[in-house]
């Protein structure tokens, strides 16, 4: 998982730390971002994988709760943000 330099400023500033960002790249849902890109959401299903009943994980997951990553075609993360609007598939 590679961050581009505007990624790792926004995740400083949103409070988004890179374990929460890699789990976010292992287990989060893959939606369709404009010009090739991908987003990477943080949803509940996404947090019951990744927390597999565990219970403290699982509740530190969710105060991340629709963070989402925006995945460049290269592969790399172009930026970090929390959702605030629904999005569409």
């Amino acid at each position: 998982m590679q961050l581009t330099d505007h990624a790792r400023r926004r995740s400083s500033q949103r409070n988004i730390p890179t374990n929460i960002i890699a789990t976010i790249c292992a287990y989060g849902a893959e939606l369709k971002a404009p010009g090739g890109a991908r987003k990477v959401l943080l949803d509940r299903g996404s947090i019951e994988l990744a927390a597999d009943g565990n219970a403290r994980k699982r509740s530190e997951l969710e105060r991340y709760l629709q963070a989402y990553l925006v995945i460049g075609d290269d592969g790399r993360v172009i930026t970090v943000a929390r959702q605030r609007r629904r999005f569409f598939k």
